[in-house]
């Protein structure tokens, strides 16, 4: 039996996905248990990421004075 890496578990799963996007009648979600394909992913807070592009818009707004 041949193990996959999370590699190419994660893009058999967005082939899969995007084949029954593809399939599905317009308007028809579309649903797909994740599992632990996504497991190793880096999860950032929204939160974060603003406060992190306003600290940088602050810091070129800084420099060009």
């Amino acid at each position: 039996m041949a193990y996959l890496t999370k590699k190419q578990q994660r893009e058999l799963f967005i082939e899969e996905f995007l084949r029954r996007l593809r399939e599905a009648p317009p308007g028809t979600r579309v649903y797909m248990r994740v599992g632990d394909v996504f497991r190793d992913a880096d999860v950032v807070s929204i939160d974060q990421l603003r406060a992190a592009g306003r600290s940088a818009d602050d810091e070129k707004k800084d420099s060009s004075r």
